[in-house]
């Protein structure tokens, strides 16, 4: 896989359900997310967003997974 960078490909995911949501974070500011990653990771593993949005899929939990795992590239 290649890189995944904040700007160009996780935010986008957040980004999305931003104007309709509330969060307890601010899921598309890079310092918010990189500090509570693993939190992030596990309410994506679990099926966030919750209804009535689709959860977010296999392939965009694994690349969340990945900018973790490569150091969480801005």
């Amino acid at each position: 896989m290649s890189t995944v960078s904040f700007e160009k490909d996780i935010a986008p995911l957040f980004n999305q359900f931003r104007a309709s949501m509330m969060w307890r974070l601010d899921l598309t500011k890079y310092d918010d997310v990189k500090q509570n990653a693993d939190m992030v990771l596990a309410q994506i593993q679990g099926g966030m967003p919750p209804p009535p949005y689709p959860p977010l899929t296999k392939q965009q939990v694994a690349m969340f997974q990945a900018w973790i795992n490569q150091g969480f590239p801005k």
